[in-house]
């Protein structure tokens, strides 16, 4: 939508910029945005289809990523791949470094799979949906594909800042 600086309200039509990830399967269908520094590109989040590629892995072309889309002409890429469920986009101030926080893998336990908080950088893997955080092992594609699992961990990068919650019962 055209906008100038103050305006309240939107006054005129929008223009389509580009597709994103959608269809009749459609699982993390929510997607957040920002737009580049220089205001010449987007980012969007896009979550994953399935919570470990259960719905099969061609579901999730241009999913668990972030897709960085030209405003110019609506071409889209994929920025950062792996990212279960990104939520949120920010620019560092001082460095200009784009973050996230991903949800994490679900059903593996109330300590498993940590969400993080990370950097995204060009063209970098997270790991999912064969491996979390970095390098530890996503039991049912272990038990599926091991050698997809080695090769993923030794390709995908370790989040920057991971927080688990442990839930304790009361005594």
């Amino acid at each position: 939508f055209p906008y100038s600086e103050g305006q309240r309200e939107i006054t005129q039509p929008g223009v389509k910029v580009a597709d994103l990830p959608a269809g009749e399967l459609n699982h993390h269908w929510t997607k957040n945005l920002i737009a580049s520094r220089d205001g010449l590109r987007l980012y969007v989040t896009t979550g994953s289809n399935s919570d470990h590629g259960e719905n099969g892995i061609d579901k999730e072309e241009r999913r668990a990523a972030v897709l960085e889309v030209k405003l110019a002409d609506g071409q889209t890429r994929v920025f950062a791949s792996g990212l279960r469920n990104p939520n949120g986009l920010g620019w560092e101030p001082q460095t200009g470094v784009l973050w996230t926080v991903v949800n994490e893998r679900d059903e593996l336990g109330n300590d498993l799979v940590p969400d993080y908080l990370t950097s995204v950088k060009e063209g970098a893997f997270y790991g999912w949906p064969y491996v979390y955080f970095g390098t530890y092992p996503d039991p049912t594609w272990l038990r599926r594909d091991p050698a997809r699992v080695a090769q993923a961990a030794r390709q995908a990068r370790v989040p920057d800042l991971e927080r688990s919650i442990v839930f304790q019962e009361n005594a």
